[in-house]
């Protein structure tokens, strides 16, 4: 009798694990895209930040984000084998935030109806909701949203039409997603809340009829992660304005640290800009086609700083026929660009005071035969010294 009961245990058992192999597999079975350092939840174990673990969606596919070889955080880079139309992105997964949501993430779930994004979430990559033609929104003024229960206005996906005159932001907003305004000409203004962290590809491009960018905190401004020149509505509007006054001498504040990609690029209002002395790093066109706006000078470069340094940043070199230059003893930052294509240069000096190298900073240097990085440099750029065509020396500290 126990034998008999022994092989029906058996044979259930056998069929359960059937069961739950068959309902695994999906229609569309998608691949992690993050290779090694992917980790893909096929059971929530993790602690969910004070959500309802029950509402959150298990079977989505995750990729771990390190900074200095640890963990610290994860983004959402697939729906994995899913075939749900209601997602719940949770806003803790392994003990660790999800701030973000990756390239492709949900591109082409079109059964999606619905999906939860949490407060924690402030970047979404390109095309993270392409073709999902059935995802009901948010609607807030001349926009349409997503997000969760208690903020219903995380993402800014797209404007109502693109015949929009205006479009205020809700305040809780930290997302601008992908072309949101894209084509939306008749806009003459536009208001940046605090709460933004990211601007997604090509979100303000065609909206050839901007004039002005209004905001009320420019260390707030500095940080916002523009993914591209027309992710910034600046872009076309040339004019900011803070607190309702327009800027044309710029000041960065001793708390920010850092000035991120496009930050004031084509803002023409600019006669003048104060960098604080704590900035260590600015983004790739940061000041690009700032017409208006003058420098300091020191050998064969110009800079901007502050009254008690003016050379916190080497911009630009003085003119591309430069056979050499000295970087000031107190500078931070090489810009983005700075001796592109300065083919005559043959040497450079940089000193122990710069900490950052910014992209494409030596591009096209083709006389460059010999270059020592310091070890306070902790950051090169894609592309610092690509085209350097006679280099047969370059000595990198272990810092970088």
């Amino acid at each position: 009798m126990s034998k008999k009961i022994a092989l029906l245990l058996a044979s259930v058992l056998c069929a359960l694990a059937c069961i739950f192999a068959l309902t695994g597999c999906g229609d569309n079975p998608s691949e992690s895209t993050g290779g090694g350092g992917t980790s893909t939840d096929t059971i929530n174990t993790g602690d969910n930040g004070g959500g309802d673990s029950e509402k959150d969606t298990i079977g989505l596919e995750y990729e771990e984000i390190k900074e200095n070889g640890i963990v610290v955080a994860y983004s959402v880079t697939s729906i994995g084998t899913l075939t749900d139309t209601d997602i719940v992105i949770p806003s803790v997964y392994n003990g660790k935030p999800v701030t973000s949501i990756g390239k492709d993430a949900f591109n082409g779930c079109s059964g999606l109806t619905s999906i939860t994004i949490p407060d924690s979430v402030t970047s979404i990559g390109y095309d993270a909701f392409y073709n999902c033609s059935s995802l009901k929104y948010n609607e807030y003024d001349n926009a349409y949203y997503l997000g969760n229960d208690s903020n219903h206005y995380v993402v800014l996906v797209t404007a109502k039409d693109t015949s929009i005159t205006s479009c205020t932001i809700n305040k809780n907003t930290k997302v601008i997603y992908d072309e949101a305004f894209y084509n939306c000409s008749s806009l003459t203004n536009m208001i940046i809340p605090d709460n933004i962290t990211s601007i997604g590809n090509y979100a303000f491009l065609d909206c050839s009829g901007l004039t002005s960018v209004y905001i009320s905190d420019i260390s707030s401004w500095c940080n916002i992660s523009f993914s591209t020149g027309t992710s910034n509505p600046l872009y076309y509007a040339k004019n900011l304005y803070l607190n309702g006054t327009l800027v044309t001498d710029l000041v960065i504040p001793d708390s920010v640290t850092s000035i991120g990609n496009y930050a004031f690029c084509k803002c023409s209002s600019l006669t003048s800009v104060t960098v604080g002395n704590n900035v260590t790093s600015i983004g790739t066109d940061a000041f690009e086609y700032c017409s208006s706006l003058e420098y300091n000078e020191y050998d064969n470069a110009y800079y901007l700083g502050n009254d008690s340094n003016p050379y916190v940043v080497l911009v630009k070199a003085k003119d591309k026929s430069i056979t050499s230059c000295t970087t000031n003893e107190n500078t931070k930052v090489i810009y983005s660009n700075a001796f592109y294509n300065c083919s005559n240069l043959t040497s450079v000096t940089i000193p122990d005071s710069v900490t950052s190298i910014s992209e494409r900073a030596f591009n096209g240097c083709s006389n460059l035969t010999s270059i020592t990085i310091p070890d306070s440099v902790t950051s090169i750029g894609s592309y610092a010294f690509w085209g350097c065509s006679s280099l047969t020396s370059i000595t990198i500290s272990d810092s970088v």
